[in-house]
């Protein structure tokens, strides 16, 4: 009986050690994340990240080995939870025509509030950094292949007329990413759903059937 209470107590034991590890390792993506939207990538240092959790910078060297790699942590996290609001976005709408909409109209809304996701994804002076170039492919095929299956139902539905769906599913991104910059840098006006709609709409323009 003793000996099984000895053991509970040393699983007990560990489990708390296994929670608390974890709790501070978030607990430094999640700072990190700030810093990194903050100050960039470039210019903030692993003593910034320590100072930002009141921890000695030994402590974040337990857990990641480089800037890096934390920088890779913190951006798979904003990875996934905008993937998580896209397909949520898309899962609440009917026709092909609302589910490309809720798309663009999502990405617009969060892409800016996921600011290292969106700066490993722009900024050209990151693509040094392996897991950034993988990101960037692996999310770019991502995106062709939602746009790709939403043009297809649009397609059988007969909603669509489309005649090289990998072609449009391109051209559409390709459109949609040049109007992004323009949009975020007027995110705050009053009317910018309404200007998101109207460019949508004019990008359906010859893919709408009429």
């Amino acid at each position: 009986m003793t000996a099984m209470r000895m053991t509970n107590h040393k699983l007990t034991n560990y489990q708390n050690s296994v929670t608390k590890k974890a709790i501070l390792k978030q607990e430094i993506i999640t700072v990190a994340g700030k810093i990194f939207d903050t100050f960039g990538f470039r210019k903030t240092t692993m003593g910034d990240i320590a100072d930002g959790i009141k921890k000695r910078k030994s402590s974040i060297y337990y857990y990641f080995k480089s800037k890096e790699e934390i920088f890779q942590s913190v951006v798979l996290q904003e990875a996934k939870e905008f993937r998580r609001a896209i397909i949520k976005a898309i899962e609440q709408e009917k026709s092909p025509h609302n589910k490309l909409k809720a798309y663009v109209v999502t990405r617009m809304n969060i892409i800016d509030s996921l600011g290292n996701f969106n700066t490993a994804l722009q900024d050209k002076r990151l693509m040094h950094i392996d897991f950034v170039m993988r990101l960037k492919n692996l999310y770019d095929e991502e995106e062709i292949r939602l746009f790709k299956n939403i043009l297809l139902e649009g397609v059988e539905k007969n909603a669509f007329q489309i005649y090289d769906i990998e072609l449009a599913a391109t051209s559409f991104i390709t459109a949609m990413r040049g109007m992004e910059s323009t949009i975020l840098q007027n995110k705050d006006a009053p009317d910018i759903d309404k200007q998101i709609e109207a460019i949508i709409d004019i990008i359906f323009y010859g893919i709408v059937k009429r």
